[in-house]
């Protein structure tokens, strides 16, 4: 008996690149190869302008690429119609942002049970896995809070929840903790280390050296060239 075909990277890409026009065309990011495995914890630091941010946004598909190929999972994203990359980003991938996103009207539970609308319709199914949700990030005790009335790590916390609460493949993260002081940036990165281990595949954007120290996997990006790939498994 053949032995089971390894499963495919969540994120391959072949030659993906992103060029925005106008008067002088911006090359945000030069052809890129590159595959993140189901699993792995990969920071990508570079300076402001580097590309990190749109590097993100194309493996987020928050946007398209001017060229090449990106294969999420087994689904290769040009055979995707609008609508469809949609309901598949909704699934399949988490978001943190540095700003939170949270409305500020909405209850802690509201707002992680409003990112469920491409997995459920049903508003007690939507609860009742928001209110696991922030369980599992340590916020039981605040899931009638408003925004306004909580710390900011505890908004980011809602904003983790927000991200697992649909069971994604993969978790983005940009500049998770830029609002952040260090004892609260250490409890964040601490947490995403624990879903992690937990088997989530996690990407975090950053500048901080520090937040990228707790990553396995580091990847350099300058220039919208990625410098360099550095396992620091291996490393160490």
């Amino acid at each position: 008996m053949n032995p089971p075909s390894p499963a495919p990277p969540v994120i391959r890409l072949r030659g993906v690149a992103k060029t925005y026009p106008g008067a002088v065309a911006v090359h945000a990011l030069q052809p890129t190869d590159l595959d993140v495995e189901r699993g792995d914890f990969v920071a990508v630091v570079g300076p402001s302008g580097s590309g990190k941010s749109t590097l993100l946004n194309l493996i987020g598909m928050l946007d398209r690429p001017s060229a090449g190929r990106y294969e999420f999972g087994s689904t290769d994203l040009a055979t995707l119609e609008e609508r469809e990359r949609t309901a598949l980003r909704g699934r399949k991938v988490g978001f943190v942002f540095q700003s939170f996103h949270l409305l500020a009207h909405r209850t802690a539970t509201e707002n992680v049970a409003l990112a469920q609308l491409y997995v459920t319709t049903e508003r007690e199914a939507r609860t009742d896995r928001a209110v696991r949700a922030l369980r599992t990030v340590g916020l039981g005790h605040r899931l009638d809070a408003l925004p306004p009335t909580m710390s900011g790590g505890e908004r980011q916390r809602v904003a983790i929840a927000r991200a697992l609460v649909n069971r994604p493949e993969l978790i983005l993260c940009d500049e998770p903790t830029g609002n952040l002081d260090s004892a609260t940036s250490a409890h964040v990165m601490n947490l995403l280390e624990d879903l992690h281990r937990a088997g989530l595949t996690v990407v975090v954007i950053t500048h901080d050296r520090a937040v990228a120290e707790r990553a396995r996997r580091v990847l350099t990006i300058r220039d919208g060239r990625i410098l360099s790939d550095t396992d620091r498994r291996s490393a160490a």
